[in-house]
């Protein structure tokens, strides 16, 4: 994975895309509605950017996770390649990490509340 430039964060908890933002020399792009993120990475991605990583909670009102990800599945394979897919959440169902981890399109599952160091390692590649 090359040097990531680029968070989009995906998450109905506002604070938790506030911190997300803090301090950081990437630019990050947060957004409490699945819908709209879906959107953003379909127009803004069809012509390549640099690599990003997006961090995708599961537990979400209008849509979960799961069903973000059945949607993002549909997308040019072009966009995918540009997107590091984490998911993100507080549940400790250990079907939702078996779940992340089948999924080719997952990179992994980090448990919230997200450590600093965590996204640092995730930043450097």
């Amino acid at each position: 994975m090359n040097t990531i430039q680029t968070f989009v964060v995906v998450d109905d908890d506002l604070l938790n895309n506030r911190i997300c933002t803090l301090g950081g020399t990437v630019k990050t792009n947060t957004f409490s509605s699945p819908e709209a993120a879906l959107t953003f990475i379909q127009k803004e991605y069809a012509e390549g950017v640099n690599p990003t990583v997006l961090l995708l909670d599961i537990n979400m009102p209008t849509m979960n996770g799961w069903e973000f990800m059945e949607q993002y599945a549909g997308f040019d394979k072009a966009i995918q390649e540009q997107i590091f897919v984490y998911i993100v959440s507080s549940s400790v169902d250990w079907r939702d990490k078996e779940k992340a981890e089948a999924n080719p399109l997952v990179k992994g599952f980090i448990p919230k509340p997200l450590e600093s160091d965590m996204i640092v390692s995730l930043v450097k590649g």
